[in-house]
């Protein structure tokens, strides 16, 4: 499964709208896109009470399924996905 870089970049704009100040990319699309059942991202500073929405909006656009974990709620698991990651966004940074 491989997603196209352009599709990555509307994901990310969607999610920017949601809040997100960083994103993340991980898991096992991150390491093998070819083998990849599923898309993890996670991300930073969407409000709690909109995670939902900005899964189901990145998932309308990704066409493939998608795991949003936010550091807002689970700040551990966020800590142990940051250090195996590829950056999509963050804020401050040259895109």
């Amino acid at each position: 499964m491989t997603v196209p870089e352009e599709r990555l970049k509307m994901v990310v704009e969607i999610l920017r709208g949601f809040g997100a100040r960083r994103v993340l990319l991980f898991g096992s699309y991150a390491r093998d896109p070819e083998h990849a059942r599923d898309l993890d991202l996670a991300v930073e500073g969407i409000p709690l009470n909109t995670v939902v929405a900005a899964d189901v909006a990145a998932e309308r656009v990704l066409d493939v399924p998608l795991d949003l974990v936010s550091m807002e709620e689970n700040p551990e698991f966020f800590c142990i996905v940051s250090k195996e990651r590829r950056v999509l966004y963050e804020e401050g940074s040259p895109r």
